[in-house]
């Protein structure tokens, strides 16, 4: 299954690399406000994902042990900004942002972001922990472990994979963001999305292969990126309880 996705990578970024290629898009990488926009929407990809990969990881564990009418009202409550018409909410929430000088910044960018990535990435995590003994808990606790081993020596290894869709997905959805990130950054903060949307419109097929490409890769450089960071924490882990 591995081989036959990495073959339609491979092939899809052959694909988009002639076309762009041969429209003479890759020129747009050395247009100085282009580079611009790819160091703003890097920031705010990055902060998008561990703000995501924080929260989801709380709350989910927490929606995995709450039963009751407590998880039908917090469900209902995770729901709602999945219902609801994304501009409508960003549109009721952009007068609070104006109020809180967060319009034309980057943090209100990442904050209105996480409107059409949070909620998905909260149902992936509690789902992650639901598929987890539930008395797994107790048996660290009667081995003499704390709460802070448990989140090191047996979460943080057995939740990467969780981890990895969520980055995956976060920084998909945060490249491709344009409504929102126009309405809350007003034009002044540049993303891609900002950028290429008028070649978008236009139909431009060469620009849209090059954007592709920067999309896949850029995905792609904080998964191996992230892997390569959650690796070396669970080895240091490792190490420090050795010297222990």
């Amino acid at each position: 299954m591995r081989r036959f996705v990495g073959v339609q990578y491979g092939i899809m970024l052959i694909v988009f690399g002639v076309v762009a290629w041969r429209g003479g898009e890759i020129g747009i990488f050395e247009d100085p406000n282009f580079r611009a926009a790819i160091g703003t929407t890097i920031v705010v990809a990055v902060l998008v994902v561990l703000l995501n990969l924080v929260v989801a990881n709380y709350v989910g564990y927490y929606l995995a042990r709450v039963t009751g009418r407590k998880l039908a009202f917090l469900d209902v409550c995770l729901q709602l900004p999945l219902i609801v018409p994304l501009l409508v909410i960003a549109a009721g929430l952009d007068i609070w942002f104006i109020r809180m000088d967060l319009t034309e910044t980057v943090l209100g960018v990442v904050l209105i972001q996480l409107l059409p990535t949070l909620p998905y990435s909260i149902r992936i995590a509690r789902n992650a922990y639901l598929a987890l003994d539930q008395d797994m808990n107790q048996y660290v606790y009667l081995m003499g472990g704390t709460r802070w081993r448990l989140v090191l020596d047996v979460y943080l290894p057995l939740m990467r994979p969780m981890n990895e869709t969520i980055l995956l997905f976060a920084v998909v959805i945060s490249i491709g963001q344009y409504a929102i990130t126009s309405m809350i950054g007003g034009g002044i903060i540049q993303t891609v999305a900002l950028v290429l949307f008028p070649y978008f419109a236009s139909s431009q097929l060469q620009v849209v292969a090059a954007a592709a490409l920067f999309t896949i890769f850029m995905a792609f450089a904080m998964l191996f990126l992230f892997r390569w960071m959650y690796k070396g924490m669970v080895k240091l882990v490792g190490v420090m309880d050795e010297w222990r």
